[in-house]
């Protein structure tokens, strides 16, 4: 012999060897088990009355701002009365979304839309509401729909509707 050795025996790199399986087992086993993330999920509101109907869909992100995707909406005022002339109906989109908050028990919606002719007028749509005991997954409160129109002598008039508003999480 030279005096070398052989260093460490191979007895402890097959226990170091082992630990690392162990653990990498363990760490599969709780991926596996873990339940899925709810990354995305889908937004629906609605109003539905003698005044307004009104019905929004959107795909959501939880965390990091909690962003609306796709958000597409349809806004229809129906006629105040006998030979009254309906607002009519406006497609919405993200465009039109300009503030949100879906956080805890609460969403809120803030829609803003021109009528195609700027100079005609435009619709101002607040919802908010709270889910319903503990279930998170349905809400239900109000809206204020503010109506803005311009008569043909330039005169601009203004007019709110106020009603129930429902959404649902799923």
């Amino acid at each position: 012999m030279t005096g070398f050795s052989r260093g460490p025996s191979p007895a402890p790199h097959r226990r170091s060897g082992a630990v690392w399986r162990a653990f990498g087992l363990a760490a599969l086993a709780l991926v596996i088990g873990a339940p899925a993330a709810h990354a995305t999920g889908t937004l629906d509101c609605s109003i539905d009355d003698a005044a307004v109907s009104f019905a929004a869909q959107t795909a959501f992100s939880h965390g990091m701002g909690g962003s609306f995707n796709n958000f597409r909406a349809e806004l229809e005022v129906k006629p105040a009365g006998k030979g009254a002339a309906p607002f009519g109906k406006l497609e919405l989109d993200g465009e039109a979304l300009v503030h949100h908050w879906f956080h805890g028990h609460e969403v809120r919606l803030h829609l803003y839309r021109d009528l195609p002719d700027p100079k005609a007028g435009a619709a101002e749509l607040v919802i908010e509401t709270r889910s319903r005991g503990k279930d998170a997954e349905s809400f239900a409160g109000r809206y204020v729909l503010t109506l803005t129109t311009v008569d043909a002598d330039g005169t601009e008039k203004t007019r709110t509707l106020k009603g129930r508003a429902t959404c649902s999480a799923g």
